[in-house]
């Protein structure tokens, strides 16, 4: 006797995706920061859904496979340069409205439900080496310090009351509203939904004062605190 159930069940829902916007046609530079990526956020790299975008023609399949080695997932790209080489590939092809959530879709659908509010993960002691603290859909507060070799991320944003000497993510999960606020900065890295700067990069009259780091049309910025 057949089944009664259906055998497929259609459910809608949202999903967290990372844009990477290739900026040049260079596959060795682009494998080079992707395991600069993986060495410096291992956490936060391994299964993140990607969408590529490029401005001009790139090797896909040349970059398809460092991706996936460092735990990338490319689920598709924008149209443009890279569509047709995608579609041989068997990766979507979609356009930019998929990515833009402030964008009007066709329909305009109901206002929807305030989205639940998760209250801050709270650090209390300092976040010695070899810790990791990640705040799932909300903010984190280290009131005490984050030492050198620890990590501290956050879906939301990252507020360290001490020395700032460890891993600060702030929009692990692709939110670019994100900032990253501490009152004495020292990082070896930070980051802001993907975009980030190592200590190398962050030399300078900044070191040791309060700061807030943050996105500026993709830039990552670090400004002195008031």
């Amino acid at each position: 006797m057949a089944s009664k159930h259906a055998a497929l069940e259609l459910k809608g829902q949202m999903l967290s995706v990372t844009h990477i916007k290739l900026r040049a046609a260079d596959t060795a530079a682009a494998t080079a920061q992707l395991q600069e990526w993986a060495r410096q956020m291992p956490d936060s790299v391994a299964g993140m859904p990607v969408v590529l975008d490029a401005a001009e023609p790139t090797d896909l399949a040349a970059l398809l496979t460092p991706m996936r080695e460092i735990g990338l997932q490319p689920l598709a790209v924008l149209e443009g340069p890279l569509g047709e080489a995608a579609r041989e590939l068997g990766l979507a092809v979609l356009d930019e409205t998929s990515l833009g959530a402030g964008r009007a879709p066709r329909a305009a659908p109901p206002p929807p439900a305030p989205a639940a509010h998760k209250p801050a993960r709270m650090a209390l002691e300092p976040v010695r080496s070899g810790q990791q603290i990640y705040a799932e859909g909300a903010d984190v507060v280290v009131v005490n310090s984050v030492s050198v070799g620890a990590e501290v991320i956050a879906d939301g944003c990252v507020h360290v009351y001490g020395s700032l000497r460890g891993r600060a993510i702030a929009g692990a999960r692709g939110d670019e509203n994100a900032r990253i606020f501490c009152r004495h900065f020292e990082a070896e890295l930070v980051a802001v939904a993907g975009v980030y700067a190592v200590a190398e990069q962050m030399q300078g009259n900044l070191r040791g004062k309060a700061v807030q780091v943050f996105l500026d049309r993709g830039k990552l910025m670090i400004e002195k605190l008031d």
